[in-house]
This record gives structure tokens, C-alpha cells and sequence, in this order.
């Protein structure tokens, strides 16, 4: 049967007409009304129908969770922004009026409310949502996706996520507010099983953008490396990986990890990046000079003077001086 304006006075003149004979209230007969319209496909109309039997009768928390869920389905419908408004207002009225009323559902209204809110683009909307599903503890065993999407969007909104009021913006207390939030991510990328390949790219990718503020080269580095066996890295984060790579080389090379610096270097020195090969270079001339061979630590030094284009570069005149250096003691 297709449904029209007639059709629906019809559907609602009948539903008048049955409860005339009944002693309900108005408040019953809005509310009859409704859940016949929303049986029937017609969310909008019984979201109106369910808002006055809220507002002719005392407080029913079971009616404001329905008036939530017609104004979602609605949103669904309708692909409505001021639907998805009104259902989230119902939401957040009846968390704090529930009475004795099971808030089981919320949760899941909800997620399928914060999924509306991605599909129209409403990223900042939807991540509350999904911050608002967190609190019920039927949502934390399968919650993968929202996941997520908390930590992609928290990796891109970090300091806006992590709260940090505007007079503390650039000072430590904001810096410390944005490495619990990005610890907080962090934790809830984890909780999403290593079985969903389908998700893990984006994961290590949200990951990737987070670790950057807490300091944790190691971490990052494992990161950004299983990234670059699916081959889903891009060149910035590959560039990323061999800068962290030098990084604990001339760690390494300090605390006297000399196979641990040399393998890195080696990786490093094997990529594209010219700047970070002729760094790599230096570590491993430094570290074949430590080990007592100083004709390798010459080719090294050599080879990143070779493969600099640019002999003013920091490194390219330390590799320079060594190598002048050492030709003295070469034959």
C-alpha cells in the first residue's frame, strides 16, 4: 500500500476513533498514536505525537526513550540533521531522568545515532556520541569501529579532543592534557583485535599520528615499520620512520649497542632519503672506527660525502673532516 497524506489522516482519524472508546488519558492516546506512526514508517510524525504526550502527563522515562528512538529512526530516514538533534537532546534528558527505567538501549541508540552523524560528516558530533556509548559496559566487547574512529579523529583533533582550555594552550599543563588523551587512544586502538585486518592499516595509521607527542621512538618505530610491510606508508611517514631510526642509532652508538646502531644505519642507509643516508653513513664510519677498522670507516665517510649533493650540510662536513683525518692514518 503506498502511503500518502490521506492515507495518514485516515490512519490517524481511525487510531482517534478506537481510543475515544477507551478510558486512556491523552497522554495514552498521543502515545498510541505514535507508536502505530512509527510501526507504519512515519517517524517524523509520531516524534511529534510522542513530544505531546510527554508534555500532557507527568514525566514517563519509557516515553522519552521512545520519542529517542523515532527521532533517530527518523534521522535514519530522512538523513535529517535537526532529527539527529532532537534525538540526542532525548538521549541526554532521559540519561538524567531515567527514574527506574533499564538505560540498556541508550547505549546502542547512541552508537547507531554517532554512525548517523558520521555518515553526514559530522565528525565532532559523532565522536560525543560514541564518548556517550563508552559509558554503558554492554558496548565495550564490540565496539571496534568506533574505536577507531575516536583515535583517527583524535589523532587529527588531538588538543581539541584532549580539552585544553585556550589560556593554557602552548604551555606544559596543556602538553601533559594532550599525552593522556593520546594515551587514552592509544589504549582504545589496542582493544581492537589484531583478527580485524581489515581495520589494521587504519589503526597503525591512527597510531602513527598519535605516538609522535609522547616521546616513545621505539614504539613509533614498530609502528611505522609493520605499516611498511602492508605497504600502506605513506613517503612523509617512511621519512618519519628513518629520521627515528637515526635517532636511536646515535643512541645506541652512545650506550655502546653497536650491533643494534649498525643495523639501523644499514636500514637507513639502504632508503631513498638522501639526508638520512649520508647521516646513516657518519654512524657507520663512527662505529667501524670504534670497532678499530679504519680503512671501512674511510669508505663510509667517503660514501656519504659521495652521496651528499650538498658538502654544506652538517653532516657532510663531519663526514668530510673524517675522512681528511683519516687518510693520514690509511695508506
Amino acid at each position: 500500500m503506498r502511503w500518502t497524506p490521506k492515507t495518514v489522516a485516515a490512519l490517524l482519524a481511525a487510531v482517534a476513533f478506537l481510543s475515544c472508546g477507551s478510558r486512556g488519558s491523552a497522554e495514552t492516546e498521543a502515545a498510541e498514536e505514535a507508536r502505530i506512526l512509527r510501526q507504519n514508517g512515519f517517524y517524523r510524525e509520531s516524534v511529534a505525537l510522542f513530544e505531546e504526550a510527554l508534555a500532557t502527563a507527568e514525566y514517563d522515562p519509557q516515553l522519552q526513550l521512545e520519542l529517542a528512538e523515532a527521532a533517530l529512526l527518523a534521522a535514519q530516514a530522512e538523513r535529517s540533521r535537526s532529527m539527529r538533534q532532537k534525538a540526542a537532546e532525548a538521549l541526554r534528558y532521559l540519561e538524567e531522568h531515567a527514574g527506574d527505567l533499564d538505560l540498556g538501549p541508550v547505549g546502542e541508540l547512541w552508537r547507531r545515532l554517532g554512525w548517523e552523524m558520521v555518515r553526514d560528516s559530522d565528525s565532532l558530533q559523532a565522536f560525543g556520541a560514541f564518548e556517550s556509548a563508552l559509558s554503558y559496559a554492554d558496548m565495550s566487547t564490540s565496539f571496534e569501529e568506533e574505536w577507531l574512529f575516536r583515535g583517527s579523529y583524535a589523532a587529527a583533533h588531538l588538543t581539541q579532543v584532549a580539552d585544553v582550555p585556550d589560556s593554557l594552550v602552548g604551555t606544559p599543563q596543556s602538553d601533559s592534557l594532550v599525552r593522556i588523551a593520546a594515551e587514552r587512544f592509544l589504549i582504545e586502538l589496542d582493544r581492537i583485535s589484531l583478527a580485524r585486518t581489515d581495520l589494521r592499516p587504519l589503526v597503525l595509521s591512527a597510531k602513527a599520528s598519535l605516538l609522535p607527542c609522547l616521546d616513545r621512538p621505539e614504539d613509533e618505530i614498530l609502528v611505522l615499520t609493520e605499516l611498511d610491510r602492508l605497504g600502506q606508508i605513506d613517503p612523509g611517514m617512511r621519512r618519519r620512520r628513518m629520521q627515528l631510526l637515526l635517532d636511536v642509532s646515535w643512541e645506541d652508538l652512545e650506550d655502546g649497542r653497536s650491533v643494534l646502531a649498525r643495523e639501523r644505519a644499514l636500514e637507513v642507509w639502504s632508503s631513498d632519503f638522501v639526508g638520512e643516508r649520508v647521516e646513516a653513513a657518519v654512524i657507520l664510519g663512527l662505529l667501524a672506527e670504534r670497532a678499530g677498522d679504519p680503512d671501512e670507516a674511510l669508505d663510509w665517510y667517503r660514501a656519504a660525502c659521495d652521496a651528499s649533493p650538498d658538502q654544506t650540510a652538517a653532516m657532510s662536513q663531519m663526514a668530510a673532516a673524517r675522512r681528511d683525518s683519516l687518510l693520514y692514518l690509511v695508506p
